[in-house]
């Protein structure tokens, strides 16, 4: 049973002190236990002062007592109780993607059944043309499907003559009705999509069932933009603030262009002209395999959006490619062979064949772009870091090239990308067991995979300790099982349990400490996103971007390893100014 905890909040001062100043007197003054992430005094400080949203001295508390000018200094002393950390970096989410522009979408985030009856309601009360959810549970249909469920047909009874879309909470299965597949050219006598799967019912028809780039594909053909430029605005907000509760000051958003090319990238160009985006974003555009014909003229045009819609906090840089599907579903590209597979193939699906790796990531880099590549098997992992090496050798360089998930990565791998700086966004919170309320999801990828991959899925340690940049993320929204703040991330990385649950560590040779898991949440996440220089740590000169926390986390040990989640995060703060309060 889930324990339930109820968190005093820690009371911090406020007070004014006076100094003679220095003429350099700062806006800001915080004195606590504080997290550097930098090498110089062990990662340790007692104090820092902030003028004009950046640190202009760290270190002990009374070196900052000569910044502090009586009237115009704040001073926040948290009396040695709390700790303090830079701001930290969300490596791999959906925030703006998929939790905000999901949250201004009908039925998103339930159940398969709560979606079809809102949709039933939705076409006889307000006539709507086409529907589009986000959300539903990914294994909880698998078994339907696999028995030969016919969901087309039921989905079409609902809403007759509309198209109608239902991705999973994952995004990598849709389920489609009738009219949406026949919108989309599919048929069973043509049931083929570039990089997808497309399942066929026991009655012989198209199932309605769809899997990875076949999802895309859907959305692609019969989708209309459903959101307005204020609703985008507003789903950018909603994920903004999302973020900034849990911790983060910048985040790798990876999905851009879901519904339509550049409604995310509008509204978070406009809410920076408006002085409103607290953050720094990077989005991902998604390039699909089925475009693959026609890559050069699509990176053109990601090139052309990067140029257009990037502002002092918004990097549009970044593409997207999914390399290969998910081991959850028996599409993630491994080197060895699924235990089942419905779809007869042997090694999960291919979405783009290594010389089509190489060319995108070639040619995108020529172009000042990165690549932010899903990777959910040995053999993806392998395909993506050897594109990257072929680039940095064509092109003359080294470019923050990023492997997302990197599940069951092989040391073959992990020393490549050692050796090369490849940019490792890692699910920290995914090398943990899915605890007790998700056996079944469980019990699905051990079938599918054997308990020895199911096991050594997400070698962290292993990462870390042979040098490579990791960084953290939670795919989030894909990641339903904790919320995503930093102090969970934390408490899992350092623990291989889910906070709150009693149950054996999942891995615990790949557990790291509580250094390696700030230090991937800040200096390291800073580092994949380029802003290293500028962002990621408390340094004299960076932006001020920092959290404070309640409890000095980075002193518990042993069993107080499993209360991290106790903790609770009072305030974040970007550039110098607070940005959230649990107040």
């Amino acid at each position: 049973m889930k324990k339930l905890f109820v968190v005093p909040l820690m009371c911090l001062s406020i007070i004014p002190l006076t100094s003679c100043g220095n003429g350099n007197e700062a806006d800001l003054v915080v004195f606590n236990n504080i997290y550097t992430a930098e090498k110089e005094n062990n990662g340790l400080a007692e104090a820092f002062a902030v003028k004009d949203g950046k640190y202009i001295y760290v270190g002990t508390k009374e070196g900052a007592k000569a910044y502090i000018k009586e009237g115009k200094t704040q001073v926040i002393d948290g009396n040695n109780e709390g700790l303090v950390v830079p701001g930290a970096t969300e490596g791999h989410a959906h925030y703006f993607g998929g939790v905000g522009v999901n949250s201004q979408l009908p039925g998103s985030n339930k159940s398969y059944e709560e979606v079809l009856d809102i949709l039933a309601n939705k076409y006889k009360t307000e006539g709507i043309k086409q529907f589009v959810s986000f959300g539903w549970p990914t294994v909880s249909l698998t078994k339907r499907r696999s028995e030969g469920y016919n969901f087309a047909k039921e989905i079409e009874s609902k809403a007759p003559g509309i198209p109608v879309v239902l991705i999973d909470n994952a995004g990598h299965a849709a389920v489609c009705n009738e009219t949406a597949l026949k919108m989309a050219g599919l048929s069973k006598e043509n049931p083929t999509v570039r990089g997808g799967e497309v399942f066929i019912a026991s009655d012989g028809e198209l199932s309605g069932y769809v899997g990875d780039q076949a999802v895309y594909y859907m959305v692609d053909k019969v989708i209309k933009n459903p959101l307005t430029l204020e609703q985008y605005k507003n789903a950018c907000e909603y994920g903004m603030k999302e973020l900034l509760k849990y911790g983060f000051t910048n985040a790798c958003d990876a999905l851009a262009n879901m519904y339509d090319p550049t409604g995310l990238y509008e509204a978070l160009k406009a809410l920076d002209e408006e002085h409103k985006l607290k953050m720094v974003v990077a989005e991902c555009f998604h390039l699909k395999s089925f475009e693959s014909n026609d890559y050069k003229a699509k990176i053109d045009q990601i090139s052309e959006i990067n140029k257009k819609y990037k502002s002092a906090h918004c990097d549009p840089s970044y593409i997207k490619i999914f390399s290969d599907g998910v081991v959850e579903s028996g599409t993630g590209w491994i080197f060895g062979t699924y235990n089942t597979s419905e779809s007869g193939k042997e090694h999960g699906n291919i979405i783009w064949e290594k010389p089509e790796l190489n060319a995108v990531a070639t040619y995108a880099n020529s172009k000042g772009l990165k690549i932010h590549a899903h990777t959910f098997g040995d053999a993806a992992c392998d395909a993506v870091i050897d594109s990257y090496l072929t680039s940095n050798k064509i092109n003359g360089g080294e470019y923050r090239n990023c492997l997302a998930h990197v599940r069951n990565i092989r040391d073959e791998e992990i020393i490549k990308a050692s050796e090369n700086k490849i940019a490792v966004a890692a699910n920290l919170i995914w090398h943990t067991d899915f605890g007790p309320d998700d056996q079944e999801t469980k019990n699905y990828i051990i079938n599918n995979i054997g308990e020895e991959m199911y096991y050594n899925g997400y070698p962290i340690k292993s990462l870390m300790d042979k040098g490579v940049i990791v960084s953290s993320s939670t795919d989030a929204p894909a990641a339903v099982t904790i919320d995503g703040n930093i102090l969970n991330i934390v408490e899992i990385s350092v623990t291989g349990v889910q906070p709150g649950y009693d149950e054996p560590a999942f891995n615990p040779k790949e557990n790291v400490t509580i250094r390696d898991a700030l230090d991937a949440l800040t200096i390291n996440g800073a580092w994949q996103l380029g802003l290293e220089n500028e962002r990621g740590s408390i340094k004299v000169g960076k932006y001020a971007d920092f959290v404070i926390i309640d409890k000095n986390i980075l002193s518990y040990q042993g069993e107080q390893l499993k209360e991290i989640h106790n903790a609770k995060i009072l305030n974040t703060y970007f550039e110098g100014e607070k940005v959230y309060s649990a107040d």
